[in-house]
């Protein structure tokens, strides 16, 4: 148990009491011991006699212990306070400030040391069972907010380990040697707490603290990725970078009870913020794995302008008994084809000439045309995907040979992006599934709603209407970016 100079002056406002007993296991802090004093209490532990106050744990009536100042002794004594106040730099950060407070205090502190050494310590077989040392000469339950930080922390370097041992299947060589730059890290916080020194560091994954913050901050201007909630779409990679981020900052809350008093008040600022800028490492880590997808996630864009796709009967109808198509060029879809065959389409209000028939021929005739070129015919414009064909308006085609009337079959093309299965599944999508795309151009628009569609023949591409491609300005080294789901 911790007991705060807020608990204390509540209790002892309220009773008066110039006798306060404590439960074994208590930590007095050093706010505490100075109110104490100022009001000229005395302090036991159940079980115990009165307590001498410049010892801050006790355990049982028979053990005495005594122990050198610890280092959050040192920073928060009147003295080191006064000095620290009167020679620190305004520019100095709390680590380096930290650490010149830590080099003072070994000269100050060498009398009491030299004293200490002289005085009888613990025997380690005397220690009760459900008791540790938090540090030589300090005895805690093993509830000790301190001790349950640093059991988080051992799990935490766990989990680094497995996370490694994951990336290595992966093939994440450089993640690997990231995670082990801060697993030495973490080590190195906890050496620094158990021996009651300072942490001081400069840098983590090249970056300092002050980096580290500003780039976690701003994801869009470093790595390409704006602060968007995590997504299966990400990959596991960053799941598991996710994952980590989240146990740091599980342990950075264990360390903020084990060291911030009720009122506040911090002992080990140098742990606190080192762990905060450690889960920050890895939200960076993420959004730059992310970024790399991202860019890996780029589509070739291919502009459909107005087409028919006819069926063997509407063929031979326009052109003749057994008429075959004839090949002009190969399309960039595997099989697919514009022939040089062409036909007029003719609607209410106005007629199209010269409409590029794509081969082969289908089960049924389909016309796909431009929200403009339906304004030009007199149709209603309506969105379809490829072969869905219900609703949509019907118009007359002209061939050389003869005419055809369908009732139903004329759309504006729903924007799509053609993949083969070890694409989907490289990018975690499905067949059918709907994506957002931003296109990179000089008049950059993101497509929203755009189908995913999967087949062994499909080459990867995604495919917009005229209208859509004169919107953003494409060209023929424009590229689609896929940003999630």
């Amino acid at each position: 148990m911790i007991v705060t100079e807020y608990e204390l002056r509540a209790n002892w406002h309220k009773t008066k009491e110039k006798v306060i007993t404590l439960p074994r296991g208590s930590v007095i802090t050093p706010s505490a011991r100075d109110f104490i004093r100022s009001k000229g209490i005395d302090v036991q532990i159940e079980g115990n006699e009165l307590l001498d106050l410049h010892k801050n744990n006790f355990s049982n009536a028979k053990q005495t212990l005594t122990r050198q100042p610890s280092f959050t002794e040192k920073l928060n004594s009147p003295q080191e306070t006064q000095i620290h106040s009167q020679s620190k730099p305004q520019s100095q950060s709390p680590i380096q400030g930290i650490g010149q407070r830590w080099n003072r205090t070994k000269t100050t502190h060498s009398e009491t040391q030299n004293e200490a050494q002289d005085k009888t310590q613990t025997s380690p077989s005397s220690k009760p069972e459900h008791m540790t040392h938090l540090r030589a000469g300090a005895l805690v339950t093993k509830t000790h907010p301190v001790i349950a930080y640093r059991g988080q922390l051992d799990l935490f370097q766990c989990e680094l380990v497995e996370a490694q041992g994951y990336l290595a299947q992966e093939g994440e060589d450089d993640l690997i040697e990231k995670l082990e730059e801060i697993s030495a890290f973490a080590r190195q916080l906890m050496v620094s707490e158990v021996k009651d020194e300072p942490f001081q560091w400069e840098r983590l994954l090249g970056l300092t603290p002050a980096e580290l913050r500003e780039r976690s901050h701003h994801p869009k201007t470093y790595y390409g990725v704006d602060h968007t909630p995590l997504s299966y779409t990400h990959g596991k990679v960053v799941a598991k970078l996710h994952h980590l981020r989240s146990k740091s900052r599980e342990v950075e809350l264990y360390a903020n009870r084990a060291f911030t008093d009720n009122d506040g008040s911090c002992s080990r600022v140098d742990l606190i913020q080192a762990l905060n800028r450690l889960s920050s490492a890895f939200y960076i880590l993420a959004c730059s794995v992310r970024g790399r997808l991202q860019q890996e996630k780029g589509v070739p864009i291919g502009t459909s302008n107005r087409h028919i796709h006819l069926s063997e009967d509407d063929l031979n109808q326009l052109f003749g008994e057994k008429y075959a198509l004839t090949i002009q060029k190969e399309l960039s879809q595997p099989g697919q084809y514009a022939a040089k065959e062409t036909v007029t389409l003719v609607g209410p209000k106005g007629c199209l000439e010269k409409v590029r028939i794509l081969g082969p021929v289908r089960k049924r005739t389909q016309v796909e045309i431009s929200v403009t070129d339906c304004f030009k015919l007199g149709v209603k414009p309506v969105i379809r995907d490829s072969g869905q064909l219900d609703g949509t308006p019907g118009l007359k085609i002209i061939g050389p040979l003869g005419n055809v009337e369908i009732e139903r079959g004329v759309m504006v093309a729903g924007r799509h992006i053609h993949l083969t299965p070890k694409d989907a599944a490289e990018w975690s999508l499905n067949d059918g599934d709907r994506v957002r795309v931003k296109v990179q151009s000089i008049r950059p628009v993101i497509f929203e709603d755009v189908l995913i569609r999967v087949h062994e023949n499909y080459r990867k591409e995604m495919h917009l209407d005229m209208d859509e491609a004169n919107a953003a300005l494409i060209d023929a080294q424009t590229k689609g970016l896929l940003m999630g789901v």
